[in-house]
């Protein structure tokens, strides 16, 4: 049992790591709370200029501004721009079949609604910028409020609203604390590089089946590559819209998802090859190889995520892979080779075919990293 000033010893240091701990605690918390205060800025300075301008719905101006307000600049853009134009087809149509058809309950205001929703609906499901507007079509017909001021006021208003909401909400992801997408692009692709990588790790000990933390790897990856496509779309949105001078995007994804198919093929491969032959002749020389590109995707993966110039080159890798090739040559030499099927045969030589595959993707992701790093240099 701990005597009084053990316990009183251990407190007291307690109490000098809380600040630290605390300080982490927010380090991690930072997003979070910065989109936080981005959205209630956003949502209460359209609400003072939307009452200051006695708009007759304000509160669909502040829905807006909380919506457009996104962790990304090019992420509220696509927002406001996906509102904006959906609000304002889906106001002007449902005006227009308001005027159309008279409607005062019944089957008039059936006819009306589906012949406003159901246009709308299927240009909804062609294009998500447009889901929205069936919704405002339905306002316009069916609001009590667009019965009393009319369908045209009632969609003018509308619009407006809309748009305010819009701008604020763009105006705040802006200004309050800005966030580029191209920024998370880098920290996202860092992320995925090195899942990438603890995958190869897994397959250099040859327990792609047994591990629980491999098979929970592969789904990690694709969970992620969803994620930076989302966000590569984001970063090349500011891109065109001049809000970003980062590079484009699109060159990282593809060369992480060229990666992500040459591990599918190895663990294809291992998985099908014949186990005794890999783990008897094959074993070390595989596992320096899978090892090497594991370190070198590492290495990447800091380049992206500090900013910085990928540190050394894939030396390494490359004496890795030779090394693998000596190990099939000798086993041709002892002709081990000759006792294997020709599919068996094949697997292994495909091995060193993907891991050349492998090595030359990995050069185009640090060809990337330099790209990003000199845009923040």
């Amino acid at each position: 049992m701990a005597s009084f000033p053990d316990s009183l010893r251990r407190f007291a240091d307690s109490l000098r790591r809380f600040p630290d701990t605390l300080r982490r605690a927010f380090d991690r918390q930072r997003p979070r709370l910065t989109q936080g205060l981005r959205m209630t800025t956003a949502s209460l300075a359209t609400f003072l200029l939307a009452e200051s301008l006695a708009l007759p719905q304000a509160y669909w101006a502040v829905i807006t501004a909380l919506i457009v307000t996104q962790s990304s600049v090019g992420g509220s853009l696509k927002a406001a721009l996906d509102r904006f134009l959906g609000s304002v087809l889906g106001a002007c149509y449902g005006g227009a079949v308001a005027f159309a058809i008279p409607h005062h309950g019944g089957a008039s205001t059936f006819a009306a609604l589906f012949v406003a929703v159901a246009p709308l609906t299927v240009a909804a499901t062609v294009s998500a910028g447009f889901r929205i507007a069936p919704i405002t079509a339905i306002i316009v017909l069916l609001s009590t409020t667009g019965s009393t001021l009319g369908p045209l006021a009632f969609a003018l208003d509308r619009i407006f609203e809309i748009g305010l909401g819009c701008v604020i909400g763009l105006g705040v992801s802006l200004m309050v604390a800005p966030a580029r997408a191209a920024r998370a692009v880098t920290g996202q692709g860092a992320g995925l590089a090195r899942l990438l990588a603890a995958q190869l790790d897994a397959l250099a000990r040859l327990d792609v089946e047994e591990a629980p933390e491999a098979r929970a790897l592969p789904p990690a990856v694709r969970r992620s590559l969803a994620r930076l496509e989302t966000l590569a779309g984001e970063a090349a949105r500011e891109r065109r819209s001049r809000l970003s001078a980062a590079p484009d995007p699109d060159p990282l994804l593809r060369t992480l998802m060229r990666l992500r198919h040459d591990l599918v093929l190895l663990r294809r491969a291992i998985a099908e090859a014949d186990a005794d032959v890999l783990r008897v002749h094959l074993a070390e020389a595989w596992g320096d190889a899978a090892r090497a590109a594991a370190g070198r995707l590492r290495v990447l993966a800091d380049a992206l995520a500090n900013g910085g110039r990928p540190a050394g080159d894939d030396a390494a890798l490359v004496a890795a892979i030779a090394g693998y090739r000596d190990a099939i040559d000798g086993m041709r030499r002892r002709q081990v080779t000759r006792t294997l099927s020709t599919d068996g045969v094949g697997r292994i030589f495909w091995l060193a075919f993907s891991l050349e595959q492998l090595r030359r993707n990995l050069d185009d992701l640090a060809a990337r990293a330099a790209d990003f790093s000199k845009s923040e240099a």
